[in-house]
């Protein structure tokens, strides 16, 4: 099957915008083509981590759209990692699991301690609305929320005081 020819409209269009240097992100904002077509963000950093005596590579994010993914969309996580929220002053949180593909545990961290978590916390199921999703709201003010595969903690009797060490993370990171 031979393809058709464009029309001139298109093809005046094309060249107009290679002319005016109008970029391809701009180009699929204006014709509304879906987020994953747009560039990916460049992978959070890394760092270990110490929970009680257990070690964690975590990404750590602190920035927007990097909290707000998560750990979204994602099959899992292989084993001894973790996601690292850093939040610029400690109040409390809530997290839902919109995007996610796999249950997790939800740490709640402050003072160097873990205050609480939400263990087992699952995905809702396939069409839940937004205001339908559960949301997981941590029992006081936290600096950092970590997120591990669910059964973490039991697996390793961890709980509420356990201590959390945090020096493995760049400073710079810490900002």
């Amino acid at each position: 099957m031979l393809a058709s020819k464009p029309s001139r409209h298109v093809v005046a269009v094309i060249l107009l915008a290679l002319v005016l240097g109008v970029s391809q992100a701009t180009v699929a904002q204006d014709v509304g083509l879906p987020p994953w077509r747009e560039p990916l963000r460049p992978p959070p950093p890394e760092a270990t981590i110490t929970v009680s005596e257990e070690a964690l590579r975590v990404q750590v994010v602190q920035e927007i759209p990097d909290v707000t993914l998560g750990l979204g969309y994602r099959n899992g996580l292989e084993p001894g990692t973790g996601m690292l929220f850093l939040f610029d002053q400690t109040s409390t949180q809530s997290f839902w699991m919109k995007g996610m593909r796999f249950c997790l545990d939800i740490v709640w961290i402050t003072d160097n301690q873990i205050l609480g978590a939400a263990e087992g916390a699952c995905p809702d199921p396939p069409g839940t609305e937004d205001a339908d999703r559960a949301s997981y709201v941590s029992p006081g003010p936290v600096e950092y929320v970590l997120e591990v595969p669910a059964g973490w903690l039991d697996e390793h009797g961890l709980g509420n005081g356990t201590p959390v060490d945090l020096s493995g993370i760049d400073p710079i990171v810490l900002g």
